[in-house]
């Protein structure tokens, strides 16, 4: 059945109880969303009812993400997932899950971040310069690099077609989020910044991740330039 026919999209929320979990449930109703589950460990996934969930949204942890992965291919249901600090075995996971069901991984789920990674393609013409990617993150985030700014980088090498030195990282305060792209050239720079002033940012693009999501049902691996490329 395509959203189209219907009022709202029924989600289960993994990480319900997180900052990010909150956020996505207080502005839910505004994106015709409607949280029909609320999953915060690994024992919660046996009471979800898979007949009333369309997509699951993560947010939890690297071992939730496991765990929402598990069940939403025992269920055929799609995933979103903005959860960090992924180990290889866990991206792996990712991987061979989209072989069989809809999945989008993104570290970062605001529409500047994805405008952003597009601008970076053309990065090619100055490849010879020198790169660092910076980010600005509050205090209680756990991961070193974010998942931002291993984003930025992974689109950075692919679009000079070297190594780049790993994220810088600086953790203060209550600041949501800031990445700056530095360009250096011989007589010139280049920077691109993005800062997020709250988390809404995300929960929206999460949002609307779901629903694109939902409409696609192709199964496959996708990130957030996919939704944002394909009206």
């Amino acid at each position: 059945m395509s959203r189209k026919s219907r009022a709202s999209l029924n989600i289960a929320l993994a990480g319900a109880a997180g900052r990010m979990g909150n956020e996505i449930e207080k502005i839910s109703a505004d994106s015709a969303c409607v949280v029909v589950a609320k999953i915060d460990s690994g024992k919660d996934w046996k009471k979800a009812d898979a007949k009333i969930i369309d997509v699951v949204v993560d947010f939890s942890s690297p071992e939730g993400l496991s765990d929402a992965l598990k069940w939403c291919l025992a269920n055929k249901k799609p995933l979103v997932s903005g959860s960090t600090g992924l180990t290889n075995k866990q991206r792996k996971e990712l991987k061979d899950a989209a072989k069989k069901i809809p999945v989008l991984y993104s570290g970062n789920m605001s529409l500047g971040i994805a405008v952003f990674t597009s601008m970076m393609e053309s990065l090619g013409a100055i490849k010879d310069w020198d790169f660092q990617i910076e980010e600005v993150h509050h205090n209680q985030k756990k991961d070193k690099p974010s998942g931002t700014g291993l984003l930025l980088q992974e689109k950075l090498v692919q679009a000079v077609s070297k190594s780049v030195p790993e994220p810088s990282s600086l953790r203060g305060g209550g600041v949501p989020g800031i990445h700056t792209l530095w360009a250096m050239g011989p007589e010139e720079t280049l920077t691109i910044t993005h800062t997020a002033f709250n988390r809404t940012v995300f929960a929206r693009g999460a949002l609307k991740a779901a629903l694109w999501l939902f409409d696609k049902k192709q199964a496959g691996l996708y990130d957030l330039s996919d939704l944002y490329s394909h009206k």
